[in-house]
């Protein structure tokens, strides 16, 4: 379960999500199958298929695969039918559902937004993307489109120092998380015990994300970044979420002095964390993890990335699999879906 952001920050701006809407609409990327499997879709009837390459009059769909799973769908053909055929295949679309998709490909908008050529998030909380390219007219007319697997790198996060774990681990584990939320402390009584558990595994890091509906979670994340800034970020976390029936109760001007008392359960110096706490210090960290979170598509809390991949449900040993085996292979999902994107650039 997730709580879902509702007045914490104006939805942020981003080129052509209007355009964008208009493609995918309610639709989500099926990526994540294997190729045989995609191939085997109703909507390619009448393709030849040649290993990962699918070919109908001059109509191509290519299938990006890294650790043998589909991470990312090229089509390259003269009529939007073709294409929105080709966008079907990555978003699992039905034969049904392709004319409105060809229709909203000769929209005006998109027609011009792809003469310029575009790459984007397709969705808004930042799982896939698609890129599409427009060149020619009339008979000489030929589309490029590209849906594929979101996969955010290391620059897109923030610099942190509350991260547990090796820094050779082979599996990178990004919270978005807020300490007045139900779900996150579910999360953190379960799945992140054992990510600690795992330091030759796994690398945590904690980001900061206070829901507006929760009004004690900013305070609380700030006097978690005042035990960070003492080196005691994890045994304090572990306190608010064990102490939570205490502190969400109560009214925000009595947490400063609850968030005290657990300074010195948590190992801290207290006058320290106190004028911490007290001068607001780490008011604007706070707030840049939320932008930064808001910029990768968090929606809700806890918010969890492995690998730079958002999950759907970190407690999903299938999806973790998956997750591991396109980030791991050779090449890796990242360095195919960027070599493809050079198409668009």
């Amino acid at each position: 379960m997730k709580l879902l952001l509702r007045t914490l920050a104006p939805t942020l701006a981003r080129p052509l999500v209007c355009t964008l809407s208009l493609l995918a609409g309610a639709a989500q990327a099926q990526l994540w199958d294997t190729p045989k499997a995609t191939a085997a879709q109703t909507i390619l009837k009448g393709f030849t298929a040649r290993q990962t390459v699918l070919t109908r009059g001059d109509a191509t769909i290519t299938l990006d695969v890294a650790g043998n799973l589909v991470v990312g769908v090229l089509v390259e053909a003269g009529t939007a039918a073709d294409v929105a055929r080709g966008l079907g295949v990555a978003w699992g679309l039905a034969e049904t559902d392709l004319a409105a998709l060809q229709r909203n490909l000769g929209s005006p908008q998109l027609q011009a937004a792809a003469r310029r050529g575009f790459v984007e998030t397709a969705d808004e909380d930042g799982s896939g993307l698609i890129a599409l390219k427009l060149r020619g007219e009339g008979s000489a007319t030929r589309y490029a489109a590209y849906v594929a697997l979101k996969i955010w790198p290391d620059s897109a996060f923030p610099a942190t120092r509350n991260v547990t774990g090796s820094a050779a681990a082979p599996d990178v584990v990004r919270i978005f998380s807020d300490f007045q939320c139900p779900y996150c402390r579910e999360m953190w009584d379960s799945a992140a015990q054992g990510w600690e558990a795992r330091p030759e595994q796994f690398r945590v890091s904690h980001y900061q994300f206070p829901l507006d509906k929760h009004p004690n979670a900013f305070a609380a994340a700030e006097a978690s970044e005042c035990a960070g800034a003492q080196g005691r970020f994890w045994p304090y976390a572990d306190t608010l979420f064990r102490e939570f029936d205490r502190w969400t109760p109560l009214r925000a001007a009595d947490t400063a002095l609850k968030f005290g008392g657990y300074a010195g359960s948590a190992g801290l110096k207290t006058a320290a964390f106190t004028s911490c706490l007290n001068a607001h210090t780490f008011k604007a960290s706070v707030e840049a993890q939320v932008r930064a979170g808001l910029a990768v598509g968090v929606q809700g809390t806890p918010t969890v990335f492995l690998n730079g991949v958002k999950m759907g449900n970190y407690a999903s040993p299938a999806e973790v699999a998956r997750i591991r085996a396109v980030t791991r292979a050779t090449p890796s999902a990242a360095s195919v879906i960027d070599a493809r994107l050079g198409l668009f650039r």
